[in-house]
């Protein structure tokens, strides 16, 4: 059984050449045979150099580098469709995810046919602001109530599943990818285990307060229609009580009216976001654009 590593990169040149160390001798010592299927997301720093000397002493990493930063849905989307193994993993280059934790979990899969992938989830997040974690328990509580695929709170890109997940996960048509949802939506047989992130030791966090709260709404948009059939509902009722306020008082209330129009303006901006949402998708642009390709024949 060969199993693929898909490893998004975006400016980790610092911490490359260890994290393929430390992976490497796990996945040797356990004799596991291995393709390692680095991204470099648009990296500015020297990331792309160092993945092609890795390359150079060892075979097994390949390497798709994009002609600009597409986000890291694009790249893990990426790496997936080039992988050719009979299971696959995602993890980050920054040492935060354990080799370790994640051999344990394929070979948990091989043990156990019944489950078609493992999912990682931070069982702490001692680690984060008290802001983000506040943020992050607001956005999966939030999404589980509107949305049609419910997460379990702190799950992560951490997973090892089998070619058949990913298969369906490659097939979908859509544009803009929201990855976690997507693994839900597809189904299959997941279990998950509890990690705790290994500290980092190079660089810090790509993902800024601001990158969180857009990834969270494309999140929730990609998959919840709710506010929009709210909407529908809500028209209705200001079509009700419009009405009743005309016939009962021959007028209308300017507090009713005031708070009516607020109401729809903050609905007009959330079709404003599904709009832009569907706008993305039709002009049919690639997620992505590959500039070159390492190790691949």
């Amino acid at each position: 059984m060969k199993l693929s590593v898909v490893v998004p990169c975006y400016n980790e040149g610092a911490s490359l050449e260890r994290f393929h160390d430390s992976l490497t001798e796990v996945l040797q010592k356990e004799k596991i045979s291995y393709e390692i299927i680095m991204v470099d997301d648009g990296s500015t720093d020297d990331t792309i150099f160092k993945i092609t000397e890795l390359n150079k002493k060892d075979k097994n990493v390949k390497a798709i580098s994009f002609s600009r930063n597409f986000g890291k849905e694009s790249a893990m989307f990426a790496g997936l469709k080039y992988t050719s193994g009979d299971y696959i993993a995602i993890m980050d280059a920054d040492m935060q995810h354990s080799p370790s934790k994640m051999v344990e979990m394929y070979k948990k899969l091989l043990e156990d046919p019944n489950y078609d992938s493992i999912c990682a989830y931070k069982s702490n997040r001692k680690d984060e602001s008290s802001i983000k974690k506040t943020l992050t328990a607001t956005f999966y509580r939030f999404n589980n109530i509107v949305s049609d695929v419910k997460l379990l709170p702190g799950a992560s890109d951490f997973r090892v599943f089998k070619k058949i997940v990913k298969d369906a996960i490659v097939a979908l048509p859509e544009k803009t990818r929201f990855l976690k949802g997507i693994f839900s939506w597809v189904g299959f047989n997941t279990i998950y285990v509890p990690y705790t992130p290994e500290k980092r030791m190079f660089g810090k966090t790509k993902w800024s307060l601001t990158k969180l709260l857009r990834y969270s709404l494309g999140g929730i948009v990609s998959f919840s229609t709710i506010a929009l059939k709210l909407m529908g509902v809500f028209s209705i009722l200001i079509f009700i009580v419009g009405l009743l306020n005309f016939i009962l008082l021959g007028n209308l209330s300017h507090r009713t009216i005031l708070l009516f129009i607020s109401i729809l303006i903050l609905w007009i901006g959330i079709i404003a976001v599904y709009i832009s949402r569907i706008y993305s998708n039709i002009l049919g642009r690639p997620c992505y654009i590959i500039k070159s390709e390492i190790g691949f024949k």
